[in-house]
């Protein structure tokens, strides 16, 4: 497999590295970090074009660039449980000698933090160029890493972060997914057929347009973290959520207890409601914007029920 950094001198642009580091060791976590976290927002074809020669152009250059800085530190990330262990036919032992000694478990910890921090922040500032700049880069509109949101009236991560902080990260984002999808369906396509939610989607025409989308991409925000909060796969913190990391529990400290966490839930459970209240009442108040909506005079959408239990919907 290709990869985006070829040799030790590369990484050395991103991460400092000690020169008794050798690129044998390095070179299959290099390769780990792009599968698993870059490959697939690429997309094979982008991918393997950036794997083989670095673009010309100005913006592309700066994602290819930040890709790589991604590479480095996500591989470092990867690579540094194993950096001070030596595996042989005799074992598994931990390097020491007189003038060095093993880091210390929580050393090794609050490294490999910041080096999943200066990946995740090099992907989401790439990932936000190519989001504003689709037309310098061929085919990744047709990729799934583009292409799973656009069902969605939230396809954007700037757009789910105005609403809900989430570190602007795309990684949190892509995690969400499920849960906007279904409140996609147990609460908008309930309510309004297909014409009505392209229309509001693509509000190309008219300030109320542009309106009723705000709202509802507001509801759906809210309504998701409702969802998401419950799922057991996010962290919530006092700063926003967070997708839990297999590959490192406990990245994010301090989350909260179940009581701050069911207010949450309460909070934007409302919160979702009020959004897509408003946007209805805009979208029955301009019936000459909205042709094809069409008036449910029985309740269609389920508002759970407001119990103490923070169990999913």
């Amino acid at each position: 497999m290709a990869a985006l950094l070829k040799t030790l001198e590369e990484v050395k642009q991103y991460v400092s590295i000690n020169k008794n580091v050798e690129w044998e060791s390095l070179e299959p976590y290099v390769k780990q970090a792009d599968r698993k976290y870059i490959k697939t927002l690429l997309g094979d074809a982008l991918y393997t074009a950036y794997a083989a020669t670095a673009p010309t152009e100005s913006v592309p250059l700066k994602v290819y660039e930040l890709f790589r800085e991604a590479s480095a530190n996500l591989s470092w990330f990867l690579y540094m449980p194993l950096a001070n262990v030596q595996v042989s036919d005799s074992g598994i032992s931990v390097s020491s000698g007189e003038n060095h000694k093993a880091a210390e478990w929580w050393q090794i910890r609050d490294l490999r933090r910041s080096f999943l921090d200066a990946g995740f922040s090099a992907l989401d500032e790439a990932l936000k160029l190519m989001e504003a700049n689709t037309a310098d880069f061929t085919g990744w509109e047709t990729t799934e890493g583009y292409t799973i949101f656009m069902e969605l009236l939230v396809k954007r991560t700037e757009t789910f972060n105005r609403w809900f902080n989430i570190s602007g990260s795309r990684k949190t984002f892509l995690a969400l997914r499920p849960y906007m999808l279904e409140v996609h369906h147990q609460y908008f396509t309930a309510r309004l057929n297909a014409a009505t939610l392209a229309t509001i989607s693509e509000a190309v025409s008219t300030d109320e347009e542009y309106q009723v989308l705000d709202l509802m991409q507001a509801a759906q925000v809210n309504y998701t973290v409702a969802k998401a909060i419950n799922s057991g796969m996010f962290d919530l913190t006092a700063h926003g959520i967070y997708q839990k990391l297999e590959e490192f529990p406990g990245y994010r400290a301090k989350t909260l207890d179940e009581d701050q966490i069911h207010r949450i839930y309460q909070e934007r459970l409302t919160a979702g409601e009020e959004y897509y209240k408003k946007a209805l009442t805009f979208i029955e108040a301009n019936p000459e914007l909205f042709t094809d909506y069409e008036t449910r005079t029985a309740a269609t959408y389920i508002k759970p029920k407001n119990t103490k239990s923070i169990v999913g919907f």
